[in-house]
């Protein structure tokens, strides 16, 4: 049976953060973040028919659902039962591998980005607002991206690659983690068989917490830390400078100054704590240059350095106030 190629294109503006929502079932999905107010969904199937009209009519039966409201798009897959689109080519008479479809997204790096997926793999890149990810038993692949995030997933591999700071909830069954970062503003994962790789800096400010049933973690740390265990029958090994304190069912690491604060509970689950390899910690708050001291007889030299334009209103006034 010939096939035929169809598109479904979708624009709608929401702004630079508004909301998007996007549902599938099995498409391999691309999300990728610009610079406009636009959102535009592209939506390509691959059907078997009998000629263009039977391919015109099957498209007609398996566009994707779209709601359009201000300041918000949501585009969802038919749902012709709990298959969704599968559902939709066993009604139609097509067999296993004569339906396929793929969707490209892109959406306003600001936007708030909700994504739900059954079995698809998911690229996400460029994103820095509010992001939530849910997928059953695709992969999903989380680049360039900071702000917000709450990732689930059930038997999902999960790799993100942060440029910027964010704030990370993530919990997953049995697929395995990989999460870098310069920093984690705040960070909760939940797993329960798989592994976990975390690198980057670590929270001043607020408690970090990783909780595995039988999943391994690996840490890697910028800066002062300190890692508190709870688990009976977990392996610890430390390769940077610490010192140890408690006793096996709850062990503390304090490495450096310990100002970061993490928590790591597990039944069975092993944790390696060690110096990253791929992240860049974040660069500190230059210190404001200090006003250098006025010299006698320097008032009309202060003043027509501001009329140049050479120092500020300010700079002006604190020379100014030093002279007096």
């Amino acid at each position: 049976m010939p096939r035929f190629v169809r598109q479904q294109v979708i624009e709608h503006e929401i702004g630079p953060t508004g909301r998007f929502v996007l549902r599938v079932t099995t498409p391999d999905v691309d999300l990728r973040a610009t610079d406009g107010p636009i959102a535009t969904v592209r939506v390509e199937f691959e059907l078997r028919a009998d000629n263009d009209a039977h391919a015109d009519q099957l498209l007609e039966r398996v566009r994707f659902e779209v709601q359009e409201r201000a300041g918000a798009l949501e585009v969802t897959e038919q749902r012709h039962g709990a298959g969704g689109v599968g559902s939709i080519a066993r009604l139609l008479g097509m067999g296993s591998g004569r339906f396929d479809s793929k969707v490209v997204a892109e959406v306003p790096a600001g936007a708030e980005v909700t994504f739900d997926g059954v079995s698809s793999d998911l690229d996400s890149f460029g994103f820095n607002g509010r992001q939530e990810y849910r997928m059953v038993s695709g992969d999903m692949t989380l680049r360039d991206l900071g702000g917000d995030l709450r990732v689930r997933g059930v038997s999902s591999d999960i790799s993100l690659r942060a440029e910027a700071p964010i704030r990370l909830q993530l919990n997953t069954v049995s697929g395995d983690v990989s999460a870098v970062a310069p920093r984690y503003d705040a960070l909760h994962i939940v797993t329960v068989s798989g592994d976990v790789e975390i690198e980057g800096e670590l929270s001043r400010a607020e408690e970090s917490r990783i909780e595995t049933v039988s999943g391994d973690v690996q840490l890697s740390i910028h800066g002062g830390t300190t890692l508190e265990v709870r688990a009976l029958s977990s392996d610890v090994s430390v390769s940077l400078p610490h010192r140890a304190e408690g006793s096996r069912d709850r062990r503390r690491f304090v490495i450096g100054d310990g100002a970061a604060r993490v928590v790591f509970s597990s039944m069975s689950g092993d944790l390696i704590a060690g110096s990253p390899r791929r992240s860049v910690p974040m660069p500190p708050t230059p210190p404001t240059a200090p006003v250098p001291p006025t010299a006698p007889g320097d008032e009309l030299a202060i003043l027509r350095a501001l009329e140049r334009g050479d120092i500020t209103v300010d700079e002006a006034a604190a020379r100014l106030a030093r002279r007096s």
